[in-house]
């Protein structure tokens, strides 16, 4: 049994870091517990049925509850930490994957195996990708949300699709990337225009209109001169209104990496504001490459997308 036992990032990086470990589990014959996943889980089909966060799923299960859910986490740190059972901890030296670490020989078969530490953050899952495209199917089925998020996921599609020919996603990091890795990613509207207008222009004589979803308000005057739909401002609902957009733009993140997988569309990570867009340069999440550059100091450490 593998166990998720230590919060690593967001809604992105912990459904990325899920999906790694599902793929695992089914290729190994492992269970995975979920702890970690807590206060997204009731989001969910699955895993608002399930307490324990199970995968795969059991036929029996307990629904959670906010109360449940956090007490199911905090033990799960405890136990992690008490030294009664085999604890792996994901150093930060470098990217972690299955197929390159010896981690998995630290691996106890028959008995609890904790995990904690980021392990797959960004990039990191990028030699694990083949487990992902083959088991994508079922990781996509387990985390569906709920019914009442993709009706009006769809509601929104639909309206938007009724008069366009072609469906831009665009998400706007602000808010904490203003501080993230010393704002590295932190680009602002005017930039977030430039690619607009650079993308617009891949398909002429053909209606575009950008989706765009922000976590922070934007200024309706900054997008005057493009067609646009603001997403609802709901944290699953905009992630996974971008994953039915037919493109997806957006700076370096786990949360638009993870609307491309689930909705299989090509992705646009902004690494050049002032760049031409070519076609080619959306790319399918199978597709993605990069180079780790590694810091001492963690917050300095980094992926630079090469595709």
């Amino acid at each position: 049994m593998l166990v998720i036992s230590a919060k690593s990032g967001q809604l992105g990086n912990r459904l990325l870091l899920s999906a790694n470990f599902m793929a695992f589990a089914s290729e190994n014959n492992f269970t995975v517990l979920n702890p970690a996943l807590e206060e997204y889980a009731d989001f969910f089909s699955s895993t608002s049925q399930d307490f324990l966060c199970c995968y795969p799923s059991k036929r029996f299960s307990i629904a959670g509850n906010q109360f449940l859910r956090k007490y199911y986490y905090k033990i799960n740190r405890y136990l992690a930490e008490s030294g009664r059972f085999n604890t792996i901890d994901v150093k930060r030296e470098q990217p972690f994957s299955w197929s390159n670490s010896s981690i998995t020989k630290e691996l106890k078969s028959g008995t609890i195996n904790f995990f904690q530490g980021w392990v797959f953050r960004d990039g990191w899952f990028v030699d694990d990708i083949s487990n992902l495209q083959k088991h994508g199917e079922e990781i996509r089925a387990y985390f569906q949300p709920l019914k009442k998020y993709q009706l009006n996921v769809a509601k929104l599609i639909s309206n938007i699709r009724s008069q366009s020919d072609v469906i831009i996603g665009v998400h706007i990091r602000h808010g904490d990337y203003q501080h993230h890795q010393n704002g590295r990613f932190f680009y602002l509207v005017e930039d977030y225009l430039k690619v607009m207008k650079s993308a617009q222009m891949l398909f002429p004589n053909k209606k575009v209109t950008f989706l765009i979803c922000s976590n922070q308000k934007q200024d309706d005057d900054c997008f005057q001169h493009l067609s646009y739909v603001y997403g609802n401002n709901h944290i699953i609902e905009d992630m996974y209104s971008l994953a039915e957009c037919d493109y997806i733009i957006g700076s370096p993140s786990s949360y638009s990496m993870w609307a491309s997988f689930y909705g299989e569309r090509p992705l646009y990570m902004i690494r050049d504001v002032n760049k031409t867009l070519e076609i080619e340069d959306f790319v399918h999440f199978y597709q993605w490459q990069g180079v780790f550059y590694y810091n001492e100091d963690w917050s300095k450490s980094f992926w630079e997308w090469t595709h």
